[in-house]
């Protein structure tokens, strides 16, 4: 993944690596923290940009968060302030 320090833009891709050199170059940038490499991504996550999804993978996705639990506005709320003050409160 790269960011554009102005634009906030993050990109997956994949990459051959064809010499033991392109990898020691990449392990390189990410050492200096301009890249993140991914050991094994999950190419087939929703969140990520790439290759349409089947028509049958979407209604199956739809399914699942219907059959999921939920949360009201205010519950997650209230979840999200405590998590807040706990995370704080170990960070400080």
């Amino acid at each position: 993944m790269y960011i554009c320090s102005k634009v906030q833009i993050m990109e997956t891709i994949l990459i051959k690596l064809t010499t033991d050199d392109s990898l020691k170059a990449l392990k390189e940038l990410e050492r200096k923290r301009l890249i993140q490499i991914l050991e094994s991504p999950d190419l087939y996550s929703y969140a990520l940009p790439g290759e349409k999804i089947s028509e049958e993978s979407f209604k199956q996705r739809i399914e699942y968060a219907e059959e999921s639990p939920t949360v009201s506005k205010t519950e997650a709320e209230k979840q999200w302030a405590k998590q807040k003050k706990n995370i704080q409160r170990h960070t400080r």
